[in-house]
């Protein structure tokens, strides 16, 4: 996805870092295991939030183990055993890479269209797979959420509101899948505001690129040439994004107290939630790149 969903990892306890990166590692296990050894490749920790979020709703304790794999192989390191929680998030990580594939496919042009064409057959071995994990249409599903976003944008719809919504109700979709009850709303809740939270930043962190590559971005859209100033975000959008960002992120955090305190990832999700996105936010308001867990920029 983006890179924005991460812990701050120097206000987690020792064993809580080992465990997120133990849960990060079985991701990576389960994708190898679930949609092929190169799905791996886009690994995220987005996604490792999700499957830290989905086990605690579940009630799926991760067991941990020492393992060695090809990127570490010369010591053991911490993994999360194979579960159906990491399966399922493997899965979904893999329909969404192929539907983004899709998006970039119909809506981009240079360089985006050509690397959608190149991973357009590995996205689409990896979807093919997935079906196996995940409920009937799912990929359907993410694609008409998708569509509707892409419509907007296609419009050069000037609302950010408007955007951030239909992304946050893609991800309220996808962290309430095959829940029920107050366990689905929940979910939704939490994917919902993670959503908007991770469009907004995108937007902002993408402004200057997209400007300058005449590239639909909801924030030039809406304050024209206001949105930059000497080719950074200008105060008064900066300003703007520093104040509503948080609202999103205390609706966040309200779900987020609802979690299982008992359970072994809710401290972990936490400090994502308190310390990870606002520190995220920092970075993409000061105008420094977030990094995904391979060091490069990721999308969805």
């Amino acid at each position: 996805m983006f890179g924005y969903v991460r812990p701050l990892t120097a206000e987690l306890k020792v064993s809580e870092a080992e465990r997120y990166r133990a849960l990060y590692c079985g991701l990576c296990r389960a994708m190898g295991r679930t949609t092929g050894q190169l799905s791996r490749l886009t690994l995220s920790y987005d996604f490792t939030f999700f499957a830290a979020v989905r086990s605690i709703l579940e009630g799926v304790e991760p067991s941990f183990v020492p393992m060695r794999c090809p990127a570490h192989p010369t010591h053991r390191r911490l993994t999360a055993e194979a579960d159906p929680v990491l399966t399922f998030s493997a899965a979904l990580s893999a329909a969404l890479a192929d539907a983004k594939t899709d998006d970039d496919l119909a809506d981009e042009h240079g360089f985006t269209r050509l690397r959608a064409v190149s991973a357009k057959p590995f996205t689409a071995s990896m979807a093919r797979r997935a079906v196996n994990f995940l409920p009937p249409d799912t990929d359907g599903e993410i694609g008409r959420f998708l569509d509707r976003l892409a419509q907007k944008e296609r419009e050069g719809c000037p609302s950010l509101d408007e955007t951030v919504s239909l992304f946050g109700d893609l991800l309220g979709f996808v962290f309430s899948l095959g829940l029920s009850g107050a366990c689905a709303e929940l979910a939704r809740r939490i994917g919902t505001a993670t959503g908007k939270f991770v469009y907004l930043c995108d937007a902002a962190d993408d402004l200057a690129d997209d400007v300058r590559r005449g590239r639909y971005n909801p924030l030039s859209a809406g304050w024209g040439p206001l949105a930059l100033e000497n080719g950074r975000l200008s105060p008064i959008v900066k300003e703007s994004l520093a104040a509503s960002a948080p609202i999103g992120l205390e609706e966040l955090g309200e779900a987020a107290e609802e979690l299982d305190p008992a359970h072994v990832l809710t401290p972990i999700v936490k400090n994502i939630i308190y310390l990870g996105l606002p520190a995220s936010l920092g970075r993409v308001l000061d105008g420094r790149k977030a990094e995904s867990s391979h060091g490069r920029k990721e999308r969805l």
